[in-house]
């Protein structure tokens, strides 16, 4: 029989005895159940895991593994299948076990009609609340997750327009994020980093400079040579960049990706001096994909390097400024790009 919510209205009944497995069918059926029957646990669970029910009414003194056991299983391989208990008299250590396993119910033999009744009913409306409260979780998780979704795609369009923004107060950095982004996301694939560090690094590396929508525009643009104060109000921007994002990107590795773009490997960067691993390994691969960047593109005070020009400079940078283990990988990355792309 299907209940008015679709869940089957049907029980397992095990009991060694024939009266009082007859019994219990009797009852259950004329409650409106369909049944199910075994004489003994090993019989239950077989049944069981051809056909779950949402109730299992048993017996604890059966021969064989019994009922204590029988018990204990359910609840190990079906934790929402709810159990009810029959037993000929007081066990205390058996019902304590059984109790602890989280059974609904149980009574003693002789069956009180009516109590089987009650326990039984107690017991399906009990079921059905708990199908309803999943459903509304389920519901609510929804309605959540599309929530969050929408807020995800708004936070990234304001902040793309953001990385646009900054770039377009300096014509000569206009697709460095993009860029860096591109180089980093490349050299994460090429060494197989996982999916989700990729996906980590890809937000790091866009945003690795939004710090610097806190610098002025005479800094930015400067052709000259910056004077102390003004290279001190660049070194800040790392800084900055964190703590605009902290309120909105929650992610810890991310944040310190971009705090820590600018740290060198021999521990002379900024902001905090870091030292070969003490720096975030995404950070370390920012630094190796924005300084290529860097170099291989014109600025106010130069023109752009060749690129085996920039590649050599990293090459000379290996264990000063940037990672000696990821160096050699970039260099011959873009090496085989670029024997690829001539052939």
């Amino acid at each position: 029989m299907i209940d008015h919510d679709g869940l089957r209205r049907c029980v397992t009944l095990v009991d060694d005895e024939p009266f009082a497995l007859d019994l219990l069918v009797r009852s259950a059926r004329s409650f409106h159940f369909d049944c199910q029957t075994a004489v003994s646990a090993e019989e239950a669970l077989e049944l069981l895991e051809r056909q779950p029910t949402p109730v299992v009414v048993t017996d604890l003194r059966m021969p064989g593994l019994g009922g204590v056991w029988l018990v204990q299983e359910i609840k190990r391989r079906w934790p929402h299948i709810a159990v009810i208990v029959v037993t000929t008299g007081p066990d205390d250590d058996a019902l304590l076990q059984c109790m602890s396993a989280g059974v609904q119910h149980y009574f003693l033999k002789p069956v009180h009609i009516d109590e089987f009744h009650h326990a039984l009913q107690t017991t399906w409306y009990h079921q059905m609340m708990r199908r309803e409260h999943h459903r509304q979780r389920q519901h609510l998780e929804s309605i959540v997750r599309k929530q969050t979704h929408r807020l995800q795609h708004t936070f990234f369009s304001a902040i793309t327009s953001l990385v646009r923004t900054l770039e377009a107060r300096d014509p000569y950095t206009s697709g460095h994020s993009r860029r860096v982004r591109n180089y980093a996301v490349r050299l994460a694939k090429y060494i197989g980093l996982d999916e989700h560090s990729q996906n980590r690094l890809r937000l790091a590396a866009k945003l690795h400079d939004i710090g610097k929508v806190g610098l002025a525009e005479g800094i930015l643009n400067k052709p000259a040579k910056l004077s102390a104060g003004e290279y001190d109000q660049v070194k800040e921007h790392p800084v900055i960049g964190e703590r605009i994002l902290r309120p909105i990107v929650r992610n810890r590795v991310v944040l310190s990706a971009i705090r820590s773009h600018h740290e060198r490997f021999d521990g002379g960067g900024y902001p905090d001096g870091l030292r070969g691993e003490e720096i975030p390994f995404l950070a370390r691969m920012i630094t190796v994909a924005d300084c290529f960047d860097a170099l291989t593109s014109t600025r106010a005070y130069r023109g752009p390097m060749s690129q085996d020009d920039a590649l050599g400079m990293l090459h000379d940078g290996m264990a000063t400024q940037f990672d000696p283990h990821l160096v050699p990988l970039f260099l011959r990355m873009m090496r085989e790009t670029k024997t690829l792309a001539r052939v």
